[in-house]
């Protein structure tokens, strides 16, 4: 990809994800005012929940789709057919796995919102997210653009729906009437996703899948999965422990956070290809380029963290007088987009050029060190504790992504070096 094919492709992922950004604030100022603070909270500690045993789901074939279409277009048939069967079976295995998680980390009463959820993240979700990454993979990265920017709408007309409704004949929604209009707007993205793929890019062609691509698959699927983790795992710890307002508060802070760190994603996004080419070529070129992106989102980063520590008192005059607490969790957790936009350079590169399994280990540590800081701190502090864990964690990232790069890159000067002659 040229710079130019990169400044379009770069412009076309910030257009949808802008698009998708202005759609989420939509959606997430009316379904913070339909459900108040304590039914949101209780949504978003179950979708963390699934989110963290979604990733498996598919088992990482979204980035096989990226890595094997930006090297070779000849692939789609056969890797767009190993997408859709894993992610179909997959799904019947994360329902499983899901309600057995929730007997042990959920109260009775919100268990039952699990399988409207897997069915909406963890399948529906995926195969809109897959055709996505194929789009992205084959360089047509406006599609990809347009499917992310058309899921946050169908969210937001739903959310427009409940909102409405629930003004009109004066009662209060629960989550769980959320959550059965919540899948079937996703359903409607993904048939249509799922048809423009087969039309644009051709049929899925069924056939065994190599070893290698599992195994790395699984590495991606891991390493989906720690992100979960240390994202969003969070929110499940609170509604857990019983703090489901807490949990609501929090979890809108975070959601400001999550969209202003958009760009930043996008920009990423749609480098990837080219990241995947450089690092073909050697740990040293990616790294290279991640040092000539990271110059592009740091700026935009800093700009964004101070911007929310400013904007912060808005939050309970969108969301609603329920979400009063939002304002000092913003305030908290305004860093992130800082601490993102470094071990995004850095781990891009190494996915790039090394095997996963190198940012894999990385984010399971990651994971681990968020869930162990959460066992400590939730219980005592609350959502400050969560402000706290996440803060740590993503600058644990932040730096063992960039040595992991420097090490990789220490490790190919050294190989490269051609043996002294003998004397």
């Amino acid at each position: 990809m040229s710079e130019d094919s990169l400044r379009r492709g770069s412009l076309w992922m910030i257009s949808g994800q802008s698009a998708a950004l202005a759609a989420q604030a939509v959606y997430f100022v009316l379904i913070g005012r339909a459900l108040g603070s304590r039914e949101y909270g209780a949504f978003a500690g179950v979708v963390a929940l699934v989110a963290a045993l979604a990733q498996f789901s598919s088992l990482g074939m979204e980035m096989i789709l990226v890595r094997n279409l930006s090297r070779d277009g000849s692939s789609f048939a056969r890797t767009w057919g190993h997408a859709l069967l894993i992610s179909v079976v997959g799904f019947f295995l994360l329902l499983a796995a899901a309600m057995l998680f929730a007997q042990f980390v959920l109260r009775p009463e919100l268990r039952v919102l699990v399988p409207w959820i897997a069915l909406s993240d963890g399948l529906l979700g995926k195969l809109i997210q897959l055709a996505a990454r194929a789009f992205q993979g084959a360089g047509r990265l406006a599609w990809t653009a347009r499917l992310t920017a058309l899921t946050a709408a169908a969210r937001t007309v739903a959310a427009a729906g409940l909102f409405l409704c629930a003004h009109a004949h004066r009662f209060h929604p629960t989550a769980l009437l959320w959550t059965h209009i919540y899948w079937l707007s996703t359903l409607a993205v993904a048939l249509f996703a799922l048809a423009l793929a087969t039309l644009r890019l051709g049929r899925p062609r069924f056939a065994r899948i190599s070893r290698a691509d599992l195994s790395e698959g699984f590495s991606f699927s891991l390493s989906s999965s720690s992100i979960s983790i240390y994202n969003d795992i969070d929110k499940t710890f609170l509604v857990s422990l019983g703090q489901i307002t807490a949990a609501g508060i929090y979890s809108a802070a975070y959601r400001v956070v999550d969209a202003a760190t958009s760009p930043i994603y996008a920009v990423y996004a749609a480098a990837t290809p080219r990241f995947f080419r450089e690092g073909a070529r050697g740990v040293r070129h990616a790294r290279a380029f991640a040092r000539t992106t990271l110059a592009r989102t740091l700026p935009y980063s800093l700009a964004a963290a101070a911007a929310l520590w400013i904007a912060a008192p808005l939050v309970p005059l969108l969301f609603g007088a329920s979400f009063r607490e939002s304002v000092a969790a913003l305030r908290w957790l305004c860093l992130l987009p800082v601490l993102r936009a470094l071990h995004y350079a850095w781990g891009t590169a190494i996915t790039a050029s090394a095997s996963q399994w190198n940012r894999t280990a990385t984010q399971f540590g990651a994971a681990a060190f968020n869930l162990l800081l959460n066992f400590l701190l939730i219980p005592r502090f609350s959502w400050r504790g969560a402000a706290i864990a996440s803060l740590l964690t993503d600058g644990f990232l932040a730096v063992a992504s960039y040595f992991v790069v420097a090490k990789l890159a220490r490790r190919e000067a050294c190989t490269a070096c051609p043996a002294p002659s003998p004397t």
